[in-house]
């Protein structure tokens, strides 16, 4: 009923945006443009830099007029008004059409999400046109990094987008985060915040405006996070600092933005199994206060350090416009990161429960001794000075950093009829990559010795890698006739990953193997411009992702290794935009090849090659804005994504449908949002299983679930008389307002386990979180 009401809704909003845009004020360009502000027509013209009031302004999620593909973005006031203040990226953008994902541990922490069923991999992040991500596979990490302080913007493109936009996984898309933009004028802000789980932030920004009259503006930025967790023990500490300067040296602007952040948190279990929900309940994180038992705090934490930096030469000469960025990043670990062996085993340790190398006597026998015990279980015998009570784990680090540059340029070329803006360029990034895991016995604080001249007794994991990415392109933007664009592009993707390991994982035997993998992507986008408020586009394109690191993990490569996946992607769709009304819908049809699935081998889990799976479905949303600073808002998406050679067989994590509605309020002093979000049914990691004799399939089918958030707030002047305050805001939130406790993922497949439940794994909804934030601006 909510999908068909969200529908109805917006086949009202377009209906009506037809109607109106006979009678919108034709100066309203003029209009905008004579607030400072830029036309309601353009991309730019969301949140803080669209009318107050206008459904640009107001739009939770809205596309633009010049989109070639599936586009929404998320504006600054999203970000600002109606975001908890601890969000990462993937909380904010949660309303847009056909996305799914959760965080179990509340207003801070990883969290994982996607749309149309991908998953984190499987398509770009990008930080102000950088992409970035592991090294060992195109994943990101949603706490490190950027926290929501730090963006502008968010804009997420359901495609591999043109040929000019770089990336590792073109393969889903490209979730594009902004950075803060510079200020002319002096100031800022001092914002504080403090909710459910005894969560706090406090964000400081301060900008310089224009120095000295000059053309140079800098800002600064910081951002310090903590929260207990929803999950218990699941306390998360972070720092994040940003500094951004910006100067013109005749033609050309020189920006430069540097970023360091550090973590501290709790390694909660990604899901608890049956047996620990059934004891412990859905707030169980497999942690506990008992030393004795793999689940012990201690033996589960990490830190982590970021950064980013680049500088950005833009500019024009003799005809051509130049954009470069120079840049690196970088994730570490300033301290050995320390995990038990399995949080799925409860209680003391003892000579039949104690996991002590578990995979590496079943891949290396002869390093290890059995026995059994007086019930007539198998068990291993602990090395020499390892007693069987012990807990023993691991520890780890994983150091990476990466040196790249992206160059465009871009030209018009006067040929009459062929008349076309040229753009061309490349990018280019190498990669660094460190891992070691190493068997500890945290009882005697002590590493495991190693037996003679093996390193496998020690070592789960000791190796370097390396990557590198060229990826040259062209494209045109040909417009035959006026409000016509048509563009077609190539882009040539070259990825080299290198490994050295002394001891790889999974096998634990040295390896040594370097492979390229190449692709050529072709696209093809049109965009026409029915009125100043209507367009409509259409785009065929290809897409692109290389195997992850786990394609390593076999005795040889060369034989085992899997090939990468790819797209053919074919996309419709038409936007409306004007002061009153924000509506697009879409439709589109994704056929992957070459799809990856994941398979467990003592234990560890690696990817191998699927058949092909078909992506397909409906999406839509829009904003209606009423008068005196209300608006209403809803989206939806009717998904499938199944395997085209059982297209019963649901791939993972694809839900059905997803909507979100409500209304959104804002008058220039009061403001808020209630707003509501549901997501169908799905299958968890694994995805839906064949039948089986005598086993239930169907237990990891997760139901959906849906939440309600709530924000209020006001924002005055009266504290002008206390000095240099310019305003002040206060915020109230209520993020799932009901106490939403449902299961949000089920991990492993009930079909290669007996009984079905023993290797499935949950996650839940972390429940109703409150929180207030006081923002002082200056």
């Amino acid at each position: 009923a909510a999908l068909s009401a969200s529908i109805s809704m917006l086949s009202l909003m377009l209906a009506t945006g037809a109607a109106l845009a006979q009678s919108t004020d034709a100066g309203s360009v003029d209009v905008q443009a004579g607030r400072g502000l830029p036309p309601i027509q353009s991309r730019a013209a969301v949140g803080s830099q669209a009318p107050a009031q206008s459904a640009p302004a107001l739009a939770p999620v809205q596309s633009t007029l010049d989109a070639i593909e599936p586009t929404s973005i998320v504006s600054d006031k999203v970000i600002r008004d109606i975001a908890q203040p601890t969000s990462d990226y993937n909380e904010i953008v949660k309303y847009t059409p056909g996305w799914a994902g959760s965080n179990p541990n509340g207003l801070l922490g990883d969290s994982k999400g996607g749309w149309r069923g991908l998953a984190n991999g499987q398509y770009n992040i990008t930080f102000d046109g950088i992409p970035f991500g592991d090294e060992n596979n195109p994943t990101q990490h949603s706490a490190a990094y950027f926290p929501a302080g730090f963006l502008s913007s968010i804009v997420v493109d359901r495609g591999p987008g043109p040929a000019s936009q770089f990336g590792y996984a073109s393969f889903g898309g490209t979730m594009a985060l902004n950075s803060t933009q510079l200020s002319d004028t002096f100031g800022g802000s001092i914002s504080g915040s403090i909710g459910s789980y005894n969560t706090q932030n406090t964000t400081i920004t301060l900008q310089t405006g224009k120095i000295a009259g000059s053309e140079a503006r800098a800002l600064i930025q910081y951002s310090n996070s903590l929260t207990y967790g929803a999950e218990q023990f699941g306390k998360v500490y972070q720092n994040q600092f940003l500094g951004k300067a910006q100067d013109k040296f005749g033609d050309f602007t020189v920006t430069v933005l540097m970023t360091y952040g550090t973590e501290n948190y709790t390694n909660l279990a990604s899901g608890i199994t049956y047996q620990q929900l059934q004891t412990y309940g859905k707030r169980y994180g497999a942690i506990n206060a008992n030393p004795l038992t793999q689940e012990f705090v201690g033996y589960n934490n990490s830190q982590k350090r970021t950064d980013m930096s680049y500088i950005d030469i833009d500019g024009s000469l003799h005809g051509l416009h130049f954009d470069n960025k120079l840049y690196t990043y970088a994730y570490d670990y300033p301290a050995l990161q320390n995990n038990s062996t399995s949080q799925t085993i409860e209680g003391p340790m003892s000579l039949t429960n104690n996991p002590l190398i578990n995979s590496h006597c079943t891949a290396n026998p002869k390093i290890c001794n059995t026995g059994t015990a007086a019930n007539g279980n198998k068990f291993y015998v602990p090395i020499t000075g390892v007693a069987a009570t012990d807990v023993v784990g691991y520890v780890k680090y994983n150091n990476y950093r990466a040196f790249g540059d992206t160059f465009k340029i871009d030209t018009f070329v006067d040929a009459g009829f062929a008349s076309g803006l040229l753009r061309t360029g490349l990018w280019w990034e190498h990669g660094s990559n460190a891992r070691l895991q190493e068997n500890y016995d945290y009882t005697t604080g002590m590493a495991l010795p190693a037996l003679g001249n093996s390193l496998q007794a020690s070592y789960k994991l000791d190796l370097t890698s390396n990557t590198t990415t060229v990826q040259p392109f062209v494209e045109y933007e040909w417009s035959p006739m006026p409000g016509l664009t048509i563009t077609p592009g190539f882009k040539y993707e070259m990825f080299t990953r290198n490994i050295d390991a002394l001891v790889n994982q999974t096998t634990l035997q040295p390896l040594t193997y370097t492979h390229t993998y190449t692709s050529s992507q072709p696209f093809l986008a049109a965009n026409y411009r029915v009125t100043d408020e209507l367009s409509v586009y259409a785009q065929a394109s290809q897409g692109f992702l290389v195997p992850d690191v786990s394609a390593y993990y076999v005795w040889n490569p060369a034989v085992a290794s899997i090939k990468p996946q790819t797209t053919d992607n074919l996309q419709a769709g038409a936007v409306f935009k004007n002061e009153r009304i924000t509506a697009d819908i879409d439709v589109y049809r994704v056929k992957a090849y070459n799809y990856d699935s994941v398979t467990t081998v003592n234990g560890l889990s690696y990817y191998v090659n699927g058949g092909a799976v078909q992506f397909q479905g409906i999406e839509a949303e829009g904003t209606y804005a009423f008068s005196h600073g209300w608006s209403a808002y809803a989206s939806a998406a009717v998904l499938s994504a199944a395997s085209t050679v059982a297209p019963h067989l649901r791939v993972a994590d694809a839900p059905r449908f997803t909507t979100a509605f409500g209304v959104v309020f804002d008058n220039g002093k009061y403001f808020g949002s209630a707003l509501e979000r549901i997501v169908g049914d799905y299958y968890g990691s694994s995805g839906q299983s064949a039948p089986k004799a005598g086993v239930d399939t169907t237990l990891n089918h997760v139901k959906g679930f849906d939440t309600t958030d709530l924000v209020i707030g006001v924002r005055g002047r009266e504290l002008q008389d206390f000095g240099y305050l310019r305003n002040a805001t206060f915020k109230l939130g209520v993020s799932n307002l009901f106490d939403v406790r449902d299961t949000a993922e089920i991990g492993g497949s009930p079909a290669t386990t007996s009984p079905a439940t023993a290797g499935l794994t949950y996650s839940f909804f972390s429940g109703r979180t409150i929180y207030g934030t006081v923002t002082m601006s200056f």
